[in-house]
């Protein structure tokens, strides 16, 4: 285990549609930090749009729902704990 932020990454095709989803997954990922949760959404789900499997996406639109009911503290990172493996 750790206390501290651990980055991931994930490895995806650069064809067209690969390179289509990491465009909107950054917009996205980049609006989450900012903590701007409707842009965030839309930025996800457009991700998924596009290859409605993808697994972080779909980890980050849970995420958003419960930070935009439980707003993180001014300093944040935009990092979060798992409660489970």
């Amino acid at each position: 285990g750790t206390a501290g932020p651990t980055a991931m990454l994930s490895v995806m095709a650069l064809e067209e549609r690969g390179l289509a989803l990491r465009a909107r997954y950054q917009d996205a990922l980049a609006a989450y930090r900012r903590q701007e949760w409707d842009a965030a959404r839309a930025g996800f789900r457009a991700a998924l749009d596009i290859v409605p499997s993808d697994g972080p996406s779909q980890a980050m639109l849970a995420h958003i729902d419960w930070w935009a009911a439980n707003p993180p503290p001014a300093d944040w990172a935009g990092a979060w704990s798992l409660s489970e493996k």
